[in-house]
């Protein structure tokens, strides 16, 4: 959806639920509620955030939460220009991550969230899956460790099919 397309879906009695809703102050998440200065000290935060990616973005979403003051920077003119705008809008599932390393540790687990996180922000996730190729028996060998790795790193619903279903 377009975020002009947005406005109708997200109108502002959805924050009427909000415990610090008031009609002088609708939308207290959208404002700088817990500004900087409130420490005594000019340019204090809690917490600075380098970068507006979808990670800066996803941790800056979490801490606004809390009562912390959060600075986000970003080198670019918006935010997700950098490698965030040119991903291929996969959410990987960590299949393909070397077991044991942190990539392995936390990709399945961050994959599952995103249908909690759509249903949140109404971005328009679609859980279709992947698929790896492979055209002889060389890369079919790599399908097999991609599995293997899967299976070891937590990966659920993987598996390899043959031609004649593929078809």
């Amino acid at each position: 959806m377009d975020i002009e397309d947005c406005e109708s879906s997200l109108a502002a009695s959805n924050c009427a639920a909000c415990p610090e809703y008031s009609p002088d102050n609708p939308c207290p998440r959208s404002q700088t509620r817990h500004d900087a200065s409130i420490k005594g000290k000019p340019n204090h935060y809690d917490v600075v955030i380098i970068g507006a990616g979808c990670i800066g973005g996803a941790i800056a979403r979490e801490l606004s939460r809390y009562k912390v003051s959060v600075l986000v920077v970003e080198a670019a003119d918006d935010v997700s220009q950098g490698a965030t705008k040119g991903n291929s809008g996969i959410v990987h599932s960590g299949y393909d991550d070397k077991p044991g390393s942190l990539h392995a540790k936390f990709c399945w687990p961050g994959n599952q969230m995103f249908e909690q996180l759509d249903r949140e922000l109404r971005f328009g996730y679609q859980k279709n899956g992947s698929l790896v190729l492979a055209t002889n028996q060389n890369e079919i060998k790599i399908l097999e460790e991609l599995l293997d790795r899967g299976n070891r790193n937590g990966v659920q619903h993987l598996r390899i099919i043959g031609e004649k279903e593929l078809r």
